[in-house]
């Protein structure tokens, strides 16, 4: 039914590479709202929002790959997600599972990883959360937080600097950094 919408783009091949995407993704946009959400109707929102927004921003976003817009479509998932618990006045703290590893991982060295990030300093933990799994931007960060954006940037670098530090102490980096 949705990929009806693709009727709204004006080249068949638009429309094509619509219906691709939304076939490839919207169980996973899905799982990830749910995530945040529970199951049901407010997750179906959050896949349709976004398969709205794709929509209504595809004529800037056409020129990229599919895998730019398939990253681009499970931030602007995971932002309104957490824009429904800010919205209810829920703690918007990312859970554990709520986290996806840019690359596979060893489930035990992940759940280091989160507990590592979670026993950071609530300043430094707060922002690298935001910026780095829920891909806010600065500004958006710096709102929340009522911060100015060279204070996230300060905060951002610092965390940073101090899980990387920690991260060679427990033997992760062998002297090369990650993030």
């Amino acid at each position: 039914m949705f990929p009806s919408f693709a009727l709204r783009l004006e080249r068949d091949e638009d429309q094509t590479r619509f219906t691709r995407l939304y076939q490839r993704n919207q169980r996973q946009l899905h799982r990830l709202a749910a995530r945040f959400l529970g199951p049901g109707p407010r997750a179906e929102d959050i896949v349709h929002d976004t398969f709205i927004k794709l929509i209504q921003n595809y004529s800037q976003l056409r020129s990229r790959s599919d895998g730019q817009l398939e990253r681009w479509m499970m931030a602007v998932a995971r932002n309104a997600s957490l824009d429904v618990l800010r919205k209810e006045g829920r703690e918007t703290e990312l859970e554990a599972q709520a986290w996806e590893p840019a690359v596979p991982a060893d489930q035990g060295e992940f759940e280091a990883l989160v507990a590592l990030i979670r026993s950071m300093p609530e300043d430094y933990r707060r922002v690298l959360e935001l910026r780095f799994l829920a891909e806010w931007s600065l500004a958006d960060i710096a709102r929340e937080l009522g911060l100015t954006e060279g204070a996230v940037k300060s905060r951002i670098f610092r965390g940073r600097k101090v899980l990387i530090d920690t991260l060679r102490k427990e033997g992760y980096l062998d002297g090369r950094s990650c993030i």
